[in-house]
């Protein structure tokens, strides 16, 4: 286990105690608890000091300069053979942490809560800010470059060996649960209680708590992780109904346009509509919307079957008749006529039955005023 700790957590430890005695008989050990900076120093040669002995694994600096005449920091430090259970309090600076710190060391895994302050965090590709009552995930084999206020945490610290691989895998780095969220609540609410018990456990019994706030966090990611994903594929598949949408009437619109626009590669856009029926259904089934309203709006036959053709992006009246006929039963001359010859009552449930939008049945507006008409055959 390294013994630094910083702007990821907002902590240094610059000296921990090793867990070696085994008590009486072999039982395990009491843990002890160990305090930095017990007498509170502060100032120019604290923060000197500090940021010389951690230079290999971060690069610090102040928020202005004039913050180095309060700088300070203080930790209470519990080890085990897992891991580290810290409680960190100090005045704001500014922490890198990049490939070469990485190269260094300090390859753990950090649970952590935060108690007081805030912390902007960019993660290189997306940025987070961690404030009071939020839990994060650090891994420290990802680069990060942290602006922390004045701060208080609390966290628990694992070397990698020591993190379960089923955690690993879900690649939780910069995972935070806010506040206020379940997860927040209870693994914040297991941490504040394994601090405070501390002092009277033994070392196995601190491993063992380490042990069930890893696998709490390891679930809550699981399920934080899966709605993500969940949530971006959704996000995704709305972006790509939205550009069909806008472009469907362009009769030469297709799959390789489609992705193009939407930043997907042709595969991931056939996964992404496979529950429509792919790609050419949707833009069958966005054309052959679109062609009806354009027929149940147009209540004296002025706009030809051709123009219809041409407003939604069919290939030709062949086409769209065959398309017509195999989604709605008669042709589209024989469902012109039979607007006429039935209700609209039959008319709007016959639609509904074929998941039409009720809303979108803008015909239901007109007032229909010609005259029953014989049924047309092709």
């Amino acid at each position: 286990m390294a013994k630094h700790s910083a702007n990821g957590s907002q902590a240094a430890v610059l000296a921990v105690p090793p867990v070696t005695d085994r008590g009486d008989g072999g039982a395990s050990p009491k843990l002890r608890g160990f305090d930095s900076n017990r007498q509170g120093h502060f100032g120019p040669r604290f923060w000197q000091g500090f940021r010389g002995t951690v230079a290999h694994l971060y690069t610090l600096s102040l928020p202005d300069p004039s913050e180095e005449a309060r700088f300070t920091l203080s930790n209470r430090i519990y080890t085990t053979p897992q891991g580290m259970l810290m409680h960190c309090r100090g005045t704001a600076f500014i922490m890198t942490r990049g490939p070469a710190e990485i190269a260094h060391g300090a390859d753990q895994l950090l649970v952590l809560l935060q108690t007081e302050g805030s912390v902007e965090t960019d993660y290189t590709g997306w940025r987070a800010c961690r404030q009071a009552g939020d839990v994060e995930i650090i891994d420290y084999a990802r680069p990060l470059h942290s602006v922390a206020t004045d701060y208080g945490n609390l966290m628990i610290a694992l070397a990698r060996q020591s993190v379960p691989a089923a955690l690993l895998a879900l690649e939780p780095h910069g995972l935070i649960f806010p506040r206020g969220s379940g997860a927040a609540r209870l693994i914040g609410a297991a941490m504040q209680e394994f601090y405070a018990q501390a002092d009277h456990l033994t070392v196995s019994e601190a491993e063992a708590a380490i042990e069930g706030i890893v696998a709490l966090t390891s679930a809550y990611a699981r399920i934080r992780l899966a709605g993500d994903e969940l949530d971006h594929v959704k996000s995704r598949r709305k972006t790509a109904l939205d550009y069909i949408d806008v472009h469907f009437r362009n009769a030469h619109l297709g799959p390789d346009q489609i992705a193009d626009a939407v930043h997907l590669s042709r595969a991931s856009l056939y996964r992404l509509l496979a529950a429509e029926g792919g790609i050419r259904a949707v833009l069958l089934k966005r054309r052959l919307d679109a062609a009806l309203r354009l027929m149940l709006e147009d209540n004296k036959d002025e706009r030809s079957l051709k123009e219809i053709v041409k407003c939604c992006g069919f290939g030709g009246t062949s086409q769209f008749s065959r398309a017509f006929r195999a989604r709605f039963g008669v042709s589209p001359r024989q469902y012109r006529a039979l607007i006429r010859q039935q209700d609209l009552d039959w008319h709007e449930a016959r639609l509904v039955a074929d998941d039409f939008d009720r809303d979108s049945l803008l015909w239901r507006q007109q007032r229909w005023n010609g005259s029953r008409l014989p049924g047309v055959q092709d």
